[in-house]
């Protein structure tokens, strides 16, 4: 018995070398990076390929042709009318011919319009797919570039301009894109030293002309800017990276944990950033009392809506505040808890009946060292909160801000300033642009006193909610 297991396990063994062998040659008959034949047979690929989008391109320029010469008939037919309208409509000709153009003609455009075009194109192409490289061809093919760069000790600055071992040959010269595939590739390898060498290569080459091409292939400027802007972050160059990282803000992924580290990092080393094209003014208007009270407000950000209140809390109310943080006592409803209270629904319109309790909090040299949005729903908290108040009760020594960076804000706490920011948009969704971190201080703490302001609760104040649009 032990020995016709053995025999069965040998069977097995050569069985499995026998698919791995097959299958290695398989990978090697198809790849199209090591066969001379097979790239033969690719831009055979690339001309039918190029061909089928040559007849789809007509089929477009058909239709929109016949689109053109019917639009300058009907301008040609408006002007004629425009000329003489009383003689015009006098006709019952031309009466006749009005209303029946527009009760028959237009519906057959807007049908017209409708149709889809070189459905058939279309679906040759996808019939195609099947017979171009895949992504381990491009793998292989991107690791040859690069085996060639090792063992001749080329510089892939010359390679993307087409010149290998000291020939050159412009026609094949690389493209930015080309370029961006083979930082990516060394990226994922983690070298990033060759990574970064290729796109920096990708941006001297970018094109701004060619961006709409470019948005076909879901390529921009901003995705150079990213990746530079991550490695520089790995290998620890935050300043720069940071200024990569900010030319791609709007492509970011802030859930991203290094890419948020990296930010943070950045905006809570800069200084106090004001926004040049708004300014500061008194509240006067936002409830009656203000009218014999204002505020004095400055505008950071209006959308989200983004104000710093200066003076708004006074330093009796401060140091009753920071005793009572410093033996522990409950926040209650006492006189100097309804003032404030009442302070806050002066500064930001919004009815507070059921807003939570007044909370001080004392983030010493922790912060919140993450991105966050204070809008979502919780289990312990069901309803969305859509204003923020942050009253800053000490001056801090170093750092210690409030930073915002998707709009490139950074606030430096004052004490007796408020900062009181929207969460939500006025569809009732999470704000994209509210995202905020609070840094961490160096020598001292910093003690600020938050209220979080529900949505339900304004529903009299704000009762139709415009309808969110994804973006």
């Amino acid at each position: 018995m032990k020995l016709i297991k053995i025999i069965h396990c040998l069977i097995l063994i050569y069985f499995s070398c026998s698919v791995a062998a097959a299958l290695e040659n398989l990978v090697k008959q198809k790849s199209h990076a090591s066969s001379t034949e097979v790239m033969k047979a690719l831009l055979n690929v690339e001309e039918m390929l190029e061909d089928n989008l040559s007849e789809y391109v007509k089929e477009l320029k058909s239709k929109l042709d016949l689109t053109q010469r019917a639009l300058d008939k009907f301008r040609d037919e408006a002007n004629r009318m425009s000329n003489d309208f009383e003689a015009y409509l006098s006709n019952p000709l031309s009466s006749f011919a009005l209303i029946r153009h527009q009760q028959q003609d237009w519906h057959k455009w807007a049908l017209f319009m409708e149709q889809r075009i070189g459905q058939e194109h279309i679906a040759f192409a996808h019939h195609m797919r099947s017979r171009l490289p895949t992504a381990v061809d491009l793998t292989e093919a991107t690791r040859n570039i690069e085996t060639l760069i090792t063992f001749y000790q080329l510089h892939p600055k010359d390679l993307a301009n087409g010149i290998l071992l000291s020939h050159s040959q412009p026609d094949s010269a690389l493209n930015s894109l080309d370029c961006y595939a083979l930082g990516i590739f060394n990226y994922m390898k983690k070298e990033y030293s060759k990574a970064e060498v290729w796109f920096n290569i990708s941006l001297t080459l970018y094109d701004k002309s060619d961006e709409d091409k470019y948005n076909v292939y879901d390529f921009s400027e901003k995705h150079i800017h990213k990746w530079l802007g991550v490695l520089l972050v790995r290998r620890r160059e935050h300043s720069l990276g940071v200024w990569h990282l900010n030319q791609a803000k709007d492509i970011l992924d802030y859930d991203d944990e290094m890419i948020s580290l990296a930010i943070i990092k950045g905006h809570c080393s800069a200084s106090f950033q004001r926004p040049t094209h708004l300014h500061c003014r008194y509240n006067y208007w936002m409830t009656p009392f203000l009218r014999i009270a204002p505020l004095k407000l400055e505008e950071l950000s209006l959308d989200p809506l983004i104000v710093l209140y200066h003076k708004a809390i006074y330093n009796s109310e401060i140091e009753t505040l920071l005793k009572r943080q410093e033996f522990n006592l409950i926040s209650g409803k006492d006189n100097m808890d309804r003032t404030i209270h009442e302070r806050v629904a002066d500064m930001s319109g919004l009815n507070l009946d059921r807003s939570e309790v007044l909370s001080v909090i004392n983030n010493d040299n922790n912060g919140h060292f993450q991105l966050q949005e204070d809008a979502p729903e919780t289990t312990e908290r069901p309803q969305d909160r859509i204003a923020t108040v942050l009253f800053y009760l000490e001056d801090v020594e170093l750092v210690g801000a409030t930073i915002f960076p998707r709009l490139n804000l950074t606030i430096k706490p004052e004490k007796g300033t408020a900062l009181l920011w929207h969460n939500l948009e006025s569809c009732g969704s999470s704000h994209p642009k509210a995202l905020y971190a609070a840094c961490p201080v160096i020598s001292s703490s910093k003690y600020v006193l938050t209220k979080q302001i529900y949505n339900l609760d304004q529903m009299f104040i704000n009762p139709c909610q415009a309808h969110c649009t994804n973006s």
